[in-house]
């Protein structure tokens, strides 16, 4: 048989007197034989179960191979660092995120190299990239039970190795627990009541229930941040405390007197290498990394974009028309914000002056409209969306998604109604001001040429109107969750309540200074989001020109009012024209992007950082298709 000739030439190669680099290579190789996927090169064509009974058999009927490889195995044990694979391999290290961020990219463009006493290296060579590491995970208990007797005592200086990682790993996660970030949130009235102040000194005894002890306390700094705003160093720090807490208590089973459960232990014995290989692999992972640490920052950062999103949500017809009133006084604003547009473009400037100088033209023209409380129709999406995953998180243990459903068709009418105000106000609003200026100055604020090339730059095929817009929606995703940042960053520091409580309440007062403090909790979001996509859409087209690559913006309200200006400047026969059909195909179109993908991306992220399930979506998107075909009216107009 092949694989018994493969495996005779592999315990062949194992000798007790060879360099530890040559003992560690051939148990990586052995381990790579019983457990790659079978068809795959080296792995043979038998299943891994049938490769792990071959070879306790071949161990079983050759005594002077079964002794080599045990041999092997202990020496490579013992003169290894089994310390460092126990407590330190597969676990985060403790500078924090932007830290390990660091150490990953380093660890990936540079290479490592080898060190022979590293057995996370070994295992990880075992198991390259995990593979190998499930079918390790559901071995069958009575091979694992005969490979262990088979190998004696190979497993001594491996607990050996495991009780004093355990000793390390309680010292190291009772200095994280105990560091003042944490201490602070955990609740505890004095230090000797924390559970991390027993555990850096408790017993072999009292380890697992100080472990549950100090997942509770875990627990309790998690909420206090989902109240208090969240930081991704104290969110790191969590993470490395749970992760050790879970190394711990799989080290305290496999060191636990033994019972007569040798097959818990045995199958305990191989989840826990499985699981250790699958984490070396996952060292230099980026991924990784990202995926841990930043879930609880993005979900409270939707969550902040959520809150604000609720009130884009119309419900009854009053709700609607007030939408509409509301985003007219958008359009209107929106009209000026165009002229400027316009009048910084013929300026010239340098590029940061130009760019300065947009940015700060939109960014007030948005300023403006918060403070007015008019709406602007493309910032809704991406705000509704983390709304819509909030309600869908709350509702996901039901099997009735009526009220998901319900909610989307209200986001639906509420974002028609504030596109329609925005458009049917900056229509009039941008024809009223040529109308003005062509008045006073005896010419239209557009030239024929440059009023020509509006038109053009909105053909949706004859323009790069479509990758444009479709730009403009990622930043309008970006600006929603800068605002959720930013909110989230100011309540982590207590800014509104540090404003209220500041010193100019001695000659301003009180009443001041809680004022004030109440208005910047209130408008800090609005006012970051504005802020970034004022800067976002300005820099856009200067970091097109800077580089030398075609990049613009294409807003569908403020196309819109550049569409208006330039009809207005060439006058009534622009209609007949074809142009004017496609400029107004451009329109719709970059609607349709601008609003579909700022809302797709701002509900990926929003269900992705609520760990809404596959299924859940596709049943919710089931349900909206049959609600849509039985009143699709409801999408567009409140029914009371």
């Amino acid at each position: 048989m092949s694989a018994a000739r493969d495996l005779h030439a592999l315990l062949a190669a194992f000798d007790p007197g060879a360099p530890l680099g040559a003992r560690m290579d051939v148990l990586a190789r052995l381990a790579r034989w019983v457990f790659e996927d079978p068809g795959s090169p080296g792995g043979g064509t038998a299943p891994a179960e049938s490769r792990l009974v071959l070879l306790c058999g071949a161990l079983e009927d050759l005594p002077e191979r079964r002794r080599d490889v045990g041999l092997v195995l202990r020496s490579a044990i013992e003169e290894a660092d089994a310390l460092h694979l126990f407590c330190e391999a597969g676990l985060p290290g403790d500078r924090g995120f932007l830290g390990g961020f660091a150490d990953r990219v380093a660890r990936k463009l540079l290479p490592a190299p080898p060190d022979d006493r590293d057995l996370s290296q070994i295992l990880a060579r075992a198991f390259p990239r995990g593979d190998g590491a499930d079918r390790l995970a559901a071995a069958p208990a009575d091979a694992l039970i005969r490979l262990g007797a088979v190998l004696g005592d190979a497993s001594v200086p491996a607990r050996l190795a495991m009780t004093d990682a355990v000793r390390v790993l309680c010292v190291r996660t009772a200095a994280l627990g105990m560091s003042g970030e944490i201490r602070r949130r955990s609740g505890v009235a004095t230090t000797r009541e924390s559970p991390f102040f027993e555990l850096s000194r408790a017993g072999a005894e009292d380890v697992i229930r100080l472990t549950v002890a100090c997942r509770a306390q875990i627990a309790v700094v998690l909420a206090h941040l989902e109240e208090s705003g969240v930081s991704v160093d104290v969110v790191s720090r969590l993470e490395v405390m749970s992760q050790c807490l879970g190394r711990i208590e799989a080290l305290g089973v496999l060191l636990a007197p033994a019972r007569g459960d040798e097959d818990v232990r045995a199958r305990a014995a191989a989840r826990f290498v499985a699981g250790l290989a699958v984490a070396c692999s996952g060292e230099r992972s980026l991924r990784v990394l990202v995926r841990s640490d930043l879930r609880l920052l993005a979900r409270k950062v939707i969550e902040r974009a959520g809150v604000t999103g609720e009130h884009y949500i119309t419900v009854t017809r009053r709700e609607w028309w007030a939408m509409i009133a509301s985003a007219a006084g958008g359009g209107a604003v929106t009209a000026v914000t165009c002229v400027l547009k316009f009048t910084v473009k013929w300026g010239h400037l340098p590029l940061f002056a130009e760019g300065l100088f947009s940015a700060v033209n939109y960014a007030a023209s948005f300023i403006v409209i918060q403070l007015l409380g008019c709406t602007l129709a493309t910032k809704q999406p991406s705000m509704t969306a983390a709304a819509l995953a909030g309600s869908l998180r709350r509702c996901e243990q039901s099997k009735d998604l009526d009220e998901v459903v319900t909610m989307i068709a209200r986001m639906c009418r509420s974002q028609f109604a504030a596109a329609l105000g925005n458009i049917l106000m900056v229509v009039p609003a941008a024809v009223a001001f040529d109308i003005l200026y062509t008045a006073s100055t005896g010419r239209p604020f557009l030239d024929p040429a440059t009023a020509a090339a509006t038109v053009a730059s909105l053909d949706p095929l004859g323009s790069g109107t479509v990758p444009f817009a479709a730009l403009t929606g990622v930043l309008l995703w970006a600006s929603s969750v800068g605002a959720g940042w930013l909110e989230n960053w100011a309540v982590y520091r207590r800014l509104p309540e540090a404003i209220a409580e500041h010193r100019a309440r001695r000659w301003a007062g009180v009443r001041t200074t809680r004022f004030i403090g109440a208005a910047f909790a209130r408008n800090v979001s609005g006012f970051g989001g504005n802020l970034m996509l004022g800067f976002l859409l300005a820099a856009t087209p200067i970091a097109g020109k800077f580089f030398g690559v075609p990049l613009d913006v294409r807003h569908v309200t403020l196309s819109t009012g550049a569409l208006a200006l330039a009809v207005s400047a060439l006058g009534a026969p622009l209609f007949r024209t074809g142009e004017f059909a496609w400029a107004v195909a451009g329109i719709a179109v970059i609607g349709v992007l601008n609003f579909g993908l700022s809302f797709a991306l701002a509900l990926g992220v929003a269900l992705r950082a609520r760990n809404v399930e596959s299924a859940e979506k596709l049943r919710l998107a089931r349900a909206v298709r049959r609600r849509f075909l039985e009143s699709p009216r409801e999408f567009f107009f409140p029914q009371s």
